[in-house]
């Protein structure tokens, strides 16, 4: 057996492969470093094996993906007004758009 994985994940709802981090054999479990902030919140977390710390990626991007996807869906709003973080009221001001709205 290895003392040191590298964990790379590949969510299946994206086609592309993420460098996670590595885990290091300390004692009787595994310590995770991860290679971007993306996984931050698993730096220095231990792991009874390898997998373990696969999964936990995965669920880690999984996550992310899905705060952002809320993120998203709380800046659109209904027809006339907006929605999101700043100094409006929630009425449209048409101060986002590129060109003004048809009449």
């Amino acid at each position: 057996m290895f003392d040191n994985y590298i964990i790379e994940i590949r969510p299946p709802s994206m086609g592309v492969t993420f460098q996670a981090g590595i885990v290091v054999r300390d004692g009787g479990s595994f310590k995770f470093f991860a290679a971007s902030r993306a996984f931050d919140a698993l730096e220095g977390q231990r792991f009874n094996n390898p997998k373990t710390a696969e999964q936990a990626a995965l669920r880690c991007i999984a996550e992310m993906l899905a705060r952002k996807a809320g993120a998203r869906a709380t800046a659109i709003a209904p027809a006339g007004q907006f929605v999101g973080p700043g100094e409006h009221d929630g009425e449209y001001d048409g101060k986002y758009d590129a060109e003004p709205p048809a009449a």
